[in-house]
């Protein structure tokens, strides 16, 4: 068995998407017609802040990914980046009001309150960590993991966070010794607690 990490390239990213999907199970809430533009939305939001986007091959098939960065922007870069999101999710409330993309640009709110919430400095973030179940348990979520921190730390960062949720595997962060930093709770239906989803803010210093 043969292990590989690289830069992604453009044609890696139809299989990305089809995993993003799959991790996701975007299938299972999102209506049919909305799955892959939803998806591309998430995904090509992530790769766009993202300067260190590496790929896990196992025998030359794609195992994982992991993205992150390092932060250079400045606090009115972040102030406005606060307030596109929320202007987006009061144009959807307008033109889409209970669409399940205006509940998914509200977590985006969520995720930026969280690190609000925080009152935290961080020199970089990890937005996105994927290993393909089937290569599960051959320590590449470690490796990818470790090959960001190793990034970071040659550009001078000290620092990162990352955002998550209670229906991913964020048990693998705190045995990488990162701390919860802040939580929330978001409702994905205005009925009750039936449908509701923990969001947290990770961190670390390195």
């Amino acid at each position: 068995m043969e292990i590989n990490l690289r830069a992604m390239r453009t044609e890696d990213y139809e299989p990305i998407l089809k995993l993003v999907i799959t991790t996701w199970d975007y299938r299972s809430w999102v209506p049919k017609r909305l799955v892959e533009p939803m998806a591309e939305f998430f995904l090509s939001d992530l790769l766009q802040r993202s300067d260190h986007i590496m790929i896990a091959e196992v025998d030359g098939k794609i195992a994982g990914i992991c993205a992150g960065d390092i932060l250079e922007y400045s606090r009115m870069q972040r102030f406005s980046l606060r307030k596109k999101t929320h202007a987006l999710g009061a144009i959807l409330a307008y033109t889409e009001k209970g669409s399940i993309f205006e509940k998914y640009i509200q977590t985006m709110e969520l995720d930026q309150e969280l690190l609000l919430q925080s009152g935290r400095e961080f020199d970089g973030s990890l937005n996105l960590l994927i290993v393909v179940k089937a290569y599960q348990g051959l320590g590449l979520g470690k490796l990818l993991y470790n090959n960001f921190c190793e990034y970071l730390k040659k550009n001078g960062a000290r620092s990162f966070y990352l955002y998550t949720d209670d229906s991913s595997d964020y048990a693998f962060y705190k045995y990488q010794g990162m701390q919860k930093l802040a939580q929330k709770t978001f409702y994905w239906d205005d009925i009750g607690e039936d449908n509701t989803e923990l969001y947290f803010l990770y961190g670390k210093e390195i």
